[in-house]
């Protein structure tokens, strides 16, 4: 019989809180969209630290840094700390650092991707429109830097073919390591208009490069590694809650944390039905737990 999601119910919370020590909590799609306040989702960070748990914030989002978020967080009004806040802009800068690198890095990104990678004295080329100019035979003559020994992709609305070749050739070359941040599809924003996200630069670049990058966002292991040996996190008694099947659900199941999927972002209730219906298909994530929004999540918590 295949797994089925269960409707988080006021039966379902003793239980829980008697389970989980420790809450994962994306961001976009499960606090806020864009810069509005999801409701409910400040009662519920609240009620769950009020109850002596743990929360960390993870988000797959590479523009902003750590202390970029903690400005966001206190102007909506939340108690959290940096460390606190594990953003892929960080993450990626942390798997450089830790991994002893000594060359220089190729960004696709944004400022705050550079002031991570600054925090901890990587260098780095800079971050700038660089449109493509010339003829095909002119771009086969494009200056590269010599020094670069890693190409790191981030989300990048200045996204150009001329990014896109330079990334590509840097990583062609031997012994040059391949990042992403995130491979997510699309960001969550309100309306109808669709806005490409990271995946669709790393897919841009890794195409012509022939090569797969390492990923240190959901639902890849790097930010769980972290946490598991810096912090002590017990995957068996944490739960990950998320707006993601492919990703927040995703890094959950690939990790043993227990799921709840908030319909306030990307998935829907039609995405999990789906999943349930094609249980051998390994990308097919189906979380334990389903509500509308933290909303509900933050009405059955006791006061």
């Amino acid at each position: 019989m295949s797994k089925k999601a269960q409707y988080l119910l006021e039966a379902h919370i003793s239980d829980i809180l008697n389970n989980v020590d420790t809450f994962l909590f994306d961001c976009d799609g499960v606090l806020w969209n864009y810069d509005d306040l999801i409701p409910g989702a400040l009662d519920c960070v609240n009620k769950l630290k009020k109850q002596g748990k743990t929360v960390y914030f993870i988000t797959n989002n590479s523009t902003k840094t750590r202390k970029n978020y903690c400005k966001k967080f206190t102007d909506l009004k939340f108690d959290v700390h940096e460390d606190e806040i594990i953003c892929t802009a960080y993450i990626a800068a942390l798997y450089l650092h830790n991994n002893n690198f000594k060359g220089k890095v190729y960004p696709i990104g944004s400022p705050g991707l550079l002031e991570e990678l600054d925090n901890f004295n990587i260098a780095h080329t800079d971050v700038v429109p660089d449109p493509t100019v010339g003829n095909i035979l002119e771009w086969c003559n494009i200056k590269l830097d010599p020094e670069v020994t890693c190409v790191l992709v981030a989300f990048d609305e200045h996204i150009t073919f001329n990014k896109i070749m330079k990334a590509a050739t840097y990583i062609k070359k031997k012994n040059c390591l391949f990042l992403a941040t995130n491979e997510d599809a699309a960001l969550p924003m309100p309306g109808n208009m669709v806005i490409p996200g990271t995946g669709t630069m790393v897919n841009a670049v890794k195409t012509p490069a022939g090569k797969e990058p390492i990923v240190v966002g959901k639902p890849h292991s790097t930010i769980i590694d972290l946490l598991i040996k810096q912090k002590g996190l017990v995957p068996a008694k944490s739960m990950m809650i998320g707006d993601r099947l492919n990703t927040d659900i995703a890094f959950a199941k690939n990790h043993h944390l227990k799921s709840l999927l908030v319909l306030s972002g990307i998935s829907t209730e039609e995405d999990i039905h789906k999943a349930e219906e094609n249980p051998n298909d390994p990308k097919a994530y189906v979380p334990d737990f389903y509500l509308p929004s933290l909303k509900e999540f933050s009405e059955l918590l006791p006061e």
